[in-house]
């Protein structure tokens, strides 16, 4: 799991999501600082920066590279570059939602595009791992730039049938994963995994488990049990670790729930959503012109729902309240947080039926 950097012993007004995203950017933003400068195609590019650009990259990480022992070869210039050019199209094509609107994004605007929003430090980051490529800086201002020797081939590849037909099933199992998570607050890799496989066959970008390994590990958060399995984990689940060690090992989709068809799945999220969305109405009318100026009602209303699916009490979700707020909770907003308590559905792994 990438960039997770908050602590159990911290307080929850440290532990909301929004807090732990923002801590994130700024992790991803200093090691975007400490990369390379140079791209793998830039003419002026050397043998050994080659292997420094290997070294960072997703392919000193591949299971496959690990397996035979390639991250301990030297990887010459020419010999990195052939091994790019030839997974390009498949690895386009399995990039994750948020890195392919950001390629997208750079190349409409010449192969530059500049980092001003944070939501962008993450999937640049993972770009440039791919050796696509480089992240130069002027002060505080990132710029993230295509290799000039790649542009045409990236954008004919955006443009071909075969292209968008894999990105409509990633966007359909990225949708999918999104509703999970938000339901169930963890779900493990394996149900999504094999579920895109079997979208693949037949496609261009079959049989790439390195590639599906970068997908998910360059989109999503990923936390481990203590049985080496991995899941993925909510961007507000303030404790994964802790969580998954209280999980049984049996537990990995829990009631099949990834293999629920469309209908079932957006049956489950509607039916939330008319328990929820007037928990949330009545709570943005509460906090509406009371929350200090770097704060945004609606943030600090969807913090609190996360925090009230992890089964944080209405004391401690008030101490994150207080904190956001110009003035003192009112009584009715505490009757609001304790109306969250007891309303909304924790997330299905702190459910006594499936904890040890």
């Amino acid at each position: 799991m990438l960039f997770r950097n908050t602590s159990a012993d911290s307080s929850w007004p440290y532990k909301t999501m929004s807090v732990m995203i923002a801590a994130r950017q700024k992790t991803i933003r200093d090691r975007l600082l400490a990369l390379p400068s140079k791209n793998l195609f830039d003419s002026e590019c050397t043998d050994a920066d080659a292997e420094a650009l290997f070294s960072m990259s997703w392919y000193a990480e591949d299971p496959s590279d690990r397996h035979r022992g390639a991250a301990a070869r030297l990887h010459t210039l020419e010999s990195l570059r052939t091994r790019v050019l030839k997974s390009l199209a498949p690895e386009m094509a399995l990039l994750s939602v948020e890195e392919h609107d950001l390629l997208i994004r750079t190349v409409i605007f010449g192969g530059r595009h500049f980092l001003t929003d944070p939501d962008t430090l993450r999937p640049a980051f993972s770009l440039v791992r791919r050796l696509w490529c480089s992240v130069s800086h002027s002060g505080d201002l990132l710029q993230l730039t295509i290799a000039p020797a790649l542009r045409t081939t990236i954008l004919l590849i955006l443009a071909g049938e075969s292209h968008k037909q894999v990105r409509d099933m990633i966007q359909q199992v990225h949708d999918r994963i999104d509703t999970s998570l938000y339901l169930l607050g963890v779900l493990s890799v394996s149900a999504p995994e094999q579920h895109l496989q079997r979208l693949l066959n037949g496609t261009h970008a079959e049989n790439q488990p390195d590639l599906i390994y970068r997908f998910f590990h360059s989109g999503y958060d990923l936390s481990y049990n203590k049985a080496g399995q991995a899941f993925l984990v909510h961007p507000g689940l303030a404790e994964p670790g802790r969580y998954l060690s209280m999980m049984t090992s049996s537990v990995t989709d829990p009631a099949g729930f990834f293999s629920l068809d469309e209908q079932a799945l957006t049956a489950a999220s509607d039916t939330l959503a008319d328990l929820e969305d007037p928990l949330y109405e009545h709570l943005l009318f509460l906090l509406l012109d009371v929350t200090r100026p770097e704060y945004e009602a609606e943030d600090v209303i969807e913090d609190l729902f996360i925090l009230a699916k992890q089964s944080v009490s209405p004391e401690e979700m008030e101490e994150v309240l207080s904190a956001a707020l110009i003035c003192l909770p009112t009584e009715e907003m505490r009757t609001a947080l304790r109306d969250l308590s007891t309303r909304i559905p924790r997330w299905f792994f702190l459910s006594s039926g499936i904890v040890q």
